[in-house]
């Protein structure tokens, strides 16, 4: 299942191998668009112009990106 736009759900409601577009994953984490493009997270090239980023590997970078209080 491919996600763009519109009711987003939760990361956690997603099966690990759909695909979600950007403007959901932004939406999610609160930021820009362009925020999301340019962090390291893996994703999927449908198009040179149309990439979807896969929810495992998504979470997979999240639990990377994880810092304890006081870590820089």
């Amino acid at each position: 299942m491919t996600l763009r736009t519109g009711a987003v759900p939760s990361l956690a409601q997603l099966a690990a191998d759909d695909l979600v577009d950007v403007h959901v994953l932004a939406k999610a984490f609160g930021c820009s668009p362009r925020t999301i493009m340019r962090s390291a997270i893996p994703f999927v090239t449908i198009t040179p112009r149309v990439r979807r980023y896969r929810v495992v590997d998504v979470r997979r970078w999240l639990a990377e990106h994880v810092q304890s209080r006081g870590a820089a």
